[in-house]
């Protein structure tokens, strides 16, 4: 009975979380012409899923989190109508959406590493390689689908760089600024412990 209530606990937890994560990313601080956006850490829910209860939940609700970026693009028709072949389209879902915002849940692989001083340290680096993963998808996507608007004057790999590192390292730094704050906070390490 008791192991049922804590599954009952954390999938009610992982519904808020990427509920607050769906939330904060209508709240854009800016938003790029063709899809991508900085919010104020939005990210950061489904990040920390995946560090207090492993990549099981943090995979499944990255998952749903990532179904519904699919969704709001799909509202607001600023990406499909670039892809033009069936290929381009099925990239483009899971090198932009399905597999960039899904391995967020991962953030906790590495949750129990600590170096010396730094006991978070393996937290810090999930995160950190997580949202380099999804940096990576979304330029594999720059360079087959989006390079063709570079008009020549950039290579795809610059152009793909570029556009992806402007809106996701101010907002992956948004994310760990505000994460760290939670993370080293005493009363909300008693939450996830």
């Amino acid at each position: 009975m008791e192991q049922r209530k804590t599954k009952i606990q954390t999938l009610v937890i992982c519904s808020v979380m990427v509920a607050l994560s769906v939330a904060l990313s209508f709240f854009t601080l800016w938003e790029m012409p063709m899809g991508g956006s900085v919010t104020p850490a939005s990210m950061l829910p489904i990040l920390l899923i995946g560090v207090m209860y492993g990549s099981r939940w943090g995979l499944g609700s990255a998952f749903v989190y990532s179904l519904f970026q699919l969704f709001q693009a799909l509202i607001k028709g600023n990406v499909f109508v670039y892809c033009q072949t069936a290929w381009a389209i099925i990239i483009c879902v899971l090198f932009d959406y399905i597999v960039p915002f899904g391995v967020l849940g991962l953030s906790g692989l590495f949750r129990k590493l600590s170096v010396g001083k730094w006991k978070h340290f393996g937290i810090y680096l999930g995160m950190t390689a997580c949202v380099f993963v999804r940096f990576l998808c979304h330029f594999l996507t720059g360079i087959t689908i989006w390079g063709q608007w570079d008009d020549g004057v950039w290579g795809g790999i610059i152009y793909s760089i570029s556009y992806n590192g402007t809106y996701l390292l101010p907002d992956f730094l948004i994310a760990v600024a505000v994460g760290v704050l939670l993370i080293e906070n005493k009363a909300f390490q008693r939450l996830w412990k």
